[in-house]
């Protein structure tokens, strides 16, 4: 018996074979048709998708036989793979010198034919072959050997898909490291600026009652600008702090009622809605399957900056719409506020960006936040808007 000389790429093949993981949870279903097929057009009893490792041979996929793997000194497709560019035939292993007293054919399961396909990455490896096996001499035909070949590049394929999806959950995997890593970042940022602020804010509050009324106006109202400066910055970390949250918050979804989402929203603006006659229009609203924290957010939000910038010649009026789609739902939010320039509609989902800079009201983060949550609830949010007559924001929901 002639045992099977070692490829002279054998150390970039064994690292293609090994990045691939094909190794792992034998066997495959997928490649168990195509052998199934290999045998059926070969008229063969086995039928084999072989890994040569560097010491074992293991059947990816396997037909006629038991057994998952055999050693690499007895493999046929040992011998096969040092040609990755040429089929192995043996149509009598008993008659072939390499073969004759190797113990798969000398015994169980008593090889006299082989004909086996090497597989080849783009990189020109043989990590196996696609085989065919029978206890009887045979000699294929010219339609049988193309079909083989055939069937073998099919396996390349789904070898090569392998290959992308590992590279593709690779890149998922960083990526999910790095969104949490620069969550983390600004939680911390956000947190360790916090703890000097409030104590600004209190030093500012000590010297008012200490010095009382012996500071001037002027020194008075230095103070005031500083605790409304010291305010504003904290209610921008509160809010980058809320921002960095929006991805760990993973809620289980329920039935979730819109209408009285939107009626608490009322409530916690009720004395500007009173006070400025804003009317909120919706009715016969349905219930959506949703996680009703994130969803409460994103309309909370929307009606929130409604009522922000609403028009100062006209009574705000905002209605609430839902479509029911065939595989989502779609919620509208409907304003004739005073609408959003042409040129600035993509800019309103970033980070910090006002429409109306003159607003002191909020640091723009509201918008974001939502595109942040609905991005993760895998649905889509856009806008439509006229400046001067309104705007429609309208998002969507996965069913």
């Amino acid at each position: 018996m002639t045992k099977p000389p070692i490829p002279n790429n054998e150390a970039e093949r064994l690292k293609e074979l090994h990045s691939l993981r094909l190794i792992e949870g034998l066997p495959d279903e997928d490649l168990d048709l195509i052998t199934k097929l290999a045998s059926d057009i070969c008229e063969t009893k086995i039928s084999l998708v072989t890994l040569i490792d560097s010491k074992t041979q293991f059947f990816k996929s396997k037909h006629g036989v038991e057994i998952d793997k055999t050693s690499r000194d007895v493999a046929f497709c040992g011998h096969a793979i040092n040609s990755p560019e040429k089929m192995l035939i043996v149509n009598d292993a008993k008659e072939d010198e390499r073969f004759k007293d190797n113990p798969l054919v000398t015994s169980d399961p008593n090889i006299a034919f082989y004909a086996g396909m090497p597989i080849s990455t783009k990189q020109g490896s043989a990590l196996g072959t696609l085989c065919v096996l029978d206890s009887k001499p045979k000699v294929l035909s010219t339609s049988q050997i193309n079909a083989l070949k055939s069937l073998t590049k099919l396996v390349e394929r789904l070898f090569e898909s392998r290959r992308k999806s590992l590279e593709l959950e690779k890149v998922y995997t960083q990526m999910q490291l790095h969104k949490s890593q620069s969550e983390e970042i600004a939680y911390s940022i956000a947190h360790d600026l916090k703890n000097p602020l409030d104590s600004i804010q209190g030093f500012l509050e000590l010297l008012q009652q200490d010095a009382g009324t012996s500071l001037g106006d002027e020194a008075q109202q230095y103070i005031e600008y500083a605790q409304q400066s010291t305010e504003k910055m904290t209610g921008l970390i509160y809010e980058i702090l809320a921002f960095a949250k929006l991805t760990s918050i993973n809620e289980e979804k329920e039935a979730v009622e819109i209408e009285p989402v939107i009626q608490n929203i009322i409530d916690l603006n009720l004395p500007t809605i009173k006070s400025e006659n804003i009317e909120i229009d919706y009715k016969d609203l349905p219930k959506i399957n949703t996680s009703k924290t994130l969803f409460s957010i994103v309309l909370r939000n929307l009606i929130g900056n409604a009522i922000k910038y609403r028009s100062s010649d006209r009574a705000l009026r905002i209605k609430i719409e839902i479509q029911d789609k065939i595989d989502e739902w779609k919620i509208s939010v409907v304003d004739n506020g005073i609408g959003i320039q042409k040129q600035n509609l993509e800019k309103i989902f970033k980070p910090f960006y006002k429409e109306d800079k003159n607003n002191h009201s909020g640091v723009g983060m509201g918008l974001a936040a939502c595109k942040k949550i609905i991005l993760n609830l895998d649905g889509n949010i856009e806008v439509e808007s006229e400046p001067g007559k309104g705007s429609v924001f309208s998002f969507t929901i996965p069913k």
